[in-house]
């Protein structure tokens, strides 16, 4: 042994000694160390060469990546192995940068873990685990196993996030939370600018995808949870919506389908449900029935309300503008629908209800100076009539139709009533009869008695010119009666004054 260590040694002394009487000649610039000495790289001023053996650096235990100890006088770029593993140093290659030590990066696999609090008992080696609960005190914070007992961790600066909300480096996190500070954004490389997710410090989350990439979809979110189904609910930005105004729209989607819009917002605050376009006078458009009702219901669907006002109500805001309301509403014993105003209004200016076709009004409900609510007379104005004639109507039709008594069958009390069978009224006077279908229940005959009346009155007027001719006869006869009478007399005088002549004879 002690021959070998001699020989060692006296080796290394002529190395060494070699070494030396080359460095300090000019011709001998550069070094190498190890087979084919006559080879070396032009650019190296030391070369080290095996295909067996490698380079040992220096095994220093540091105290701290803070600390140059144990090293002294060190340099920015000196190199060395850390033995130490705790906390703050993990065993692996170190380099000094002028004021602290920096680990190489490193291949060594950790195990992550995380869990509620703090870690408590023995732990495997190379196990890194991080506190996720944020209700705990250490929230966030993480801990290495070294030599079966936990220890606080902070991990090198090697990863643009923090584990959790502290300011230790994620490192190799693969679960678990990780935060920054300042902004995140992801963009899209091909086509240029084109889109890109930008997640702001201020809770901001910003999408942005242009034309160049799909010009019918902007920034658009997909929510799901079918795995089969990746689009099944998509809010995206649509330009071509709103006659090409755009519009945020709200989307479901089949299986297999595209996005189908359900909803949308419109770049002017409009609301569309059904619809990809708004009409200029709406503030909301719905495609489809609308309803609202309490959560229990009855057998038949029929929500019971259980307050004057359970349903809906429309009105216009504004405090004293607000004049008047409609309510829609449920339960038995509040009415349907209520039209409410909050002064009395004028009969003829302020009707409750009005009727038009075509901007023509057809009727209205108003409340009149009695406090009756009633319908006004039917528009009858001439000029908006036309093709204007006499009916050929008359007492002969009006004689024709049959007026009875009856009862409706779904009438419990079997209460009696007068009128008109709509189908014999038909054969007469058809004008005043709605045709029905084939289920009298769903679409019954309907009878406008109002359309009788100027029949009546057509009735009534050809009775009285034939009452004014029966007159003018009977004046007529009266007339001559009169003559008749008179001569009559004439002839009585003549007579007797024949007679007279004859007896004085």
């Amino acid at each position: 042994m002690q021959v070998k260590q001699l020989l060692t040694r006296t080796a290394g002394a002529l190395g060494v000694t070699a070494g030396l009487l080359f460095a300090s000649s000019p011709l001998m610039a550069q070094m190498k160390i190890g087979g084919d000495p006559n080879t070396i790289n032009p650019s190296s001023i030391l070369e080290l060469e095996s295909a067996t053996k490698g380079l040992l650096l220096p095994r220093v235990a540091l105290t701290s990546v803070n600390s140059a100890a144990p090293v002294t006088n060190a340099v920015a770029g000196m190199h060395v192995y850390n033995t130490t593993d705790n906390a703050e140093l993990q065993a692996g290659e170190y380099f000094f940068d002028g004021s602290s030590w920096v680990r190489l990066n490193s291949n060594d696999v950790f195990n992550y873990t995380e869990g509620s609090g703090a870690p408590t008992g023995s732990c495997p080696a190379k196990t890194i685990y991080t506190d996720t609960l944020e209700t705990s005190g250490t929230y966030g914070q993480q801990w290495n196993c070294i030599g079966g007992s936990w220890v606080t961790y902070s991990s090198p600066t090697k990863t643009p996030f923090f584990a959790g909300l502290t300011s230790n480096d994620a490192g190799g996190a693969k679960r678990g939370l990780i935060s920054r500070f300042g902004h995140i954004v992801v963009r899209r490389e091909l086509p240029v600018n084109s889109g890109k997710v930008t997640i702001t410090p201020g809770g901001i989350i910003q999408l942005y995808r242009g034309a160049g990439i799909d010009a019918g979809y902007g920034g658009a979110i997909d929510f799901t949870n079918l795995a089969g189904n990746p689009l099944q609910y998509r809010i995206a930005v649509r330009p071509t919506v709103q006659n090409g105004n755009g519009g945020l729209v709200f989307h479901t989607t089949a299986p297999g389908d595209t996005p189908l819009p359900r909803m949308m917002l419109t770049p002017s605050g409009k609301l569309g449900i059904g619809v990809t376009l708004v009409e200029a006078p709406n503030l909301v458009h719905i495609n489809g029935s609308l309803q609202g009702s309490e959560q229990e219901v009855d057998a038949a669907g029929l929500a019971q309300g259980t307050a004057d006002l359970s349903g809906y109500r429309l009105f216009q805001e504004g405090g004293s503008t607000n004049k008047a309301q409609v309510i829609v509403q449920s339960g038995d014993n509040f009415a349907n629908l209520v039209l409410t105003k909050r002064t009395l209004p004028n009969p003829t200016q302020d009707p409750f209800v009005v009727f038009r076709v075509n901007g023509a009004e057809q009727g209205r409900i108003f409340r009149d100076n009695n406090g009756d609510v009633r319908f006004p007379a039917p528009t009858s104005d001439r000029r908006l009539k036309e093709n204007i004639k006499s009916t050929h109507y008359s007492i002969n039709d009006l004689m024709k139709i049959g007026v009875v008594e009856y009862n409706y069958i779904t009438n419990p009390s079997k209460e009696r009533t007068i009128g008109f069978i709509a189908q014999d009224l038909y054969k007469v006077f058809p004008e005043a009869v709605t045709v029905g279908g084939e289920d009298a229940k769903t679409n019954p005959w309907r009878v406008d008695a109002n359309k009788v009346t100027p029949l009546l009155v057509k009735a009534v007027q050809d009775q009285q010119k034939e009452i004014e001719s029966l007159k003018a006869q009977l004046s007529e006869m009266n007339a001559l009666k009169a003559e008749v009478a008179s001569i009559k007399a004439m002839l009585g005088n003549a007579g007797e004054k024949s007679s007279e002549a004859t007896i004085s004879k």
